[in-house]
């Protein structure tokens, strides 16, 4: 397969939501420059990266990949943007490491939806992070090619996208963004300010940011859990009159919880979170009675805005 046809196929929509969230969450504008074939022997690794793996009739794995002090840099932009505070960490911090597992997590499951739309022959693992250059040498084993495409973020510095191609073997179309930011709450009697949140999410960073937000709106008694069975568990509690949780969680994600805690007869109302816009997932919490579905990315100059309206109650 031709450096155009792997570019369209597979890396085309990673790269076009890329740069799609990094205008969500930094105001940064990212530039893709044009596809080439980097040389298998004298591919390095740059610092840090995202990557996913990738299996079925595409073997192989899909790097996001920074030098440190691009990391740094968009790091800092994320917590900024989140947070409305000014960050000028020097190093890769728990809050920026936070910050852009969060845009990573984002970006590969916007992407991956995408890309699951189109019933295609291979899938894409959850992302993870690499950023030891002694892990390098395990992912170019059987690697047969390499297609990068850089990034040049104004301001910034530069990332690329890296596809390390071992066999592949398919035939596809042009995906394309969708730019939903989620499914409304239908409901239209306002949650009382004396009421406790309860926030699941497995990101640190987005728990200390939809509390900030809920804050803003006047909402101050809130819990927090960082997995969805730790989520049941206080809900079974009865001390949360209404939540917002993540799908992608580890131990149990969000959809599984939500489902548990209707088994057990809470009617809360659920209000999901999630990168992953894939229908189904959606019309399955529809099932289960949700009062809305947001897509991520969510930010402090837009947050308490979108959330506002999700804190309805029937």
């Amino acid at each position: 397969m031709s450096v155009e046809n792997i570019y369209k196929v597979v890396l085309y929509p990673f790269i076009n939501e890329s740069i799609a969230s990094l205008k969500a969450m930094t105001n940064l504008t990212g530039t893709a420059g044009e596809p080439f074939m980097d040389k298998v022997e004298d591919f390095r690794f740059k610092g840090y990266a995202v990557c996913s793996d990738v299996t079925g009739n595409l073997d192989g794995v899909i790097m996001m990949h920074h030098y440190p002090e691009t990391a740094i840099s968009i790091g800092n932009a994320v917590c900024q943007s989140m947070f409305d505070e000014k960050y000028d960490c020097t190093e890769i911090t728990e809050d920026l490491s936070n910050a852009l597992a969060e845009w990573g997590n984002t970006i590969v499951g916007r992407s991956t939806d995408l890309h699951s739309r189109y019933n295609l022959d291979y899938g894409f693992s959850s992302p993870y992070f690499v950023n030891d250059m002694s892990d390098m040498d395990k992912y170019l084993v059987g690697v047969k090619e390499i297609v990068t495409v850089p990034i040049t973020v104004e301001g910034a510095g530069r990332y690329y996208f890296n596809l390390l191609v071992r066999s592949v073997d398919y035939q596809v179309s042009e995906v394309k963004r969708d730019e939903s930011t989620g499914i409304k709450n239908s409901h239209t009697k306002p949650l009382p300010l004396d009421a406790t949140v309860l926030v699941v999410d497995d990101s640190a960073l987005i728990r200390k940011a939809l509390k900030r937000m809920l804050a803003k709106l006047g909402y101050n008694n809130l819990l927090e859990a960082d997995d969805g069975r730790s989520g049941l568990e206080i809900v079974k509690t009865g001390v949360a009159d209404f939540m917002f949780m993540d799908v992608v969680m580890e131990d149990m994600n969000g959809d599984e919880a939500l489902s548990e805690i209707r088994k057990a007869g809470s009617d809360i109302p659920v209000v999901m979170l999630s990168s992953v816009t894939d229908q189904t997932l959606v019309k399955k919490c529809e099932g289960l009675g949700i009062s809305g579905f947001i897509f991520k990315p969510i930010q402090a100059s837009n947050g308490a805005d979108i959330i506002s309206h999700y804190l309805k109650i029937a």
